[in-house]
């Protein structure tokens, strides 16, 4: 019996997963902003909240720059000048970040934490994307 040959999955499908993944990261990083802030308030206070929150639009405001910067790279040709953009967009929520903490005097490690929002949604998707793809059979 011949087996069918492997189908390779296309650019366009390509793309609907990688949007899928943006789209569910996108999800766990409102989840994980949505625990962190009360946390923060019941463990500091306002200010610590703020700080917080700050921090977790910074990571999720880069997040979504990142995207777009990697959109501008990989999506075959592109001119250099959407690349250099996206490089400044991501420059100037880090330098704008270091303003208003300078400023503000925000608590660093909540805006810390803040800023992490998104790698702990990745690592969710990570692991979840692994228990669901798991051959138990």
């Amino acid at each position: 019996m011949a087996s069918e040959p492997e189908k390779t999955p296309t650019s366009a499908d390509e793309e609907k997963r990688y949007q899928g993944v943006v789209s569910r990261v996108r999800r766990w990083q409102v989840i994980a902003a949505a625990i962190g802030l009360p946390a923060w308030w019941w463990l500091g206070g306002p200010n610590e909240a703020i700080s917080f929150a700050v921090g977790a639009m910074a990571s999720i405001a880069s997040f979504g720059l990142l995207d777009k910067f990697t959109a501008a790279v990989g999506g075959g040709p592109t001119p250099r000048s959407g690349v250099v953009l996206s490089a400044l967009r991501i420059l100037v929520v880090g330098g704008i970040l270091f303003v208003i903490m300078s400023n503000y005097s925000l608590h660093p490690l909540a805006a810390g934490t803040g800023l992490l929002t998104t790698v702990a949604a990745i690592t969710i998707e990570a692991l979840v994307g692994s228990l669901l793809c798991m051959n138990l059979g």
